[in-house]
């Protein structure tokens, strides 16, 4: 039997769903308060929370302040308007990016 190893699982801040890790982008608190989006191959220090690359997500996460709940801070006005810019970028179809 070969040695596979299993994706670690994730839940969507947005819609609640399980999925594998890499379906995911990681939201994340940084020790000096802010917060930032971890890029693909990045890794960084902090609180983390998971939401998936689809717009729908993002717009209840953001609108029913589930960012700072999984984060255990809340956001600054800065950092919550940078999360919208990234929204803004995203497919309007709700298609998972590539």
């Amino acid at each position: 039997m070969p040695n596979e190893r299993r994706e670690p699982q994730r839940t969507c801040i947005g819609c609640r769903e399980v999925a594998g890790k890499r379906g995911f982008v990681r939201i994340v608190r940084a020790a000096g308060g802010g917060v930032a989006v971890e890029e693909p191959g990045e890794r960084l220090p902090g609180r983390g929370a998971y939401l998936h690359r689809r717009r729908s997500c993002w717009e209840r996460a953001l609108r029913g302040g589930r960012i700072g709940a999984a984060l255990r801070a809340k956001p600054a006005a800065a950092d919550v308007a940078g999360l919208r810019r990234r929204l803004e970028t995203m497919p309007a179809n709700g298609a998972e990016e590539a």
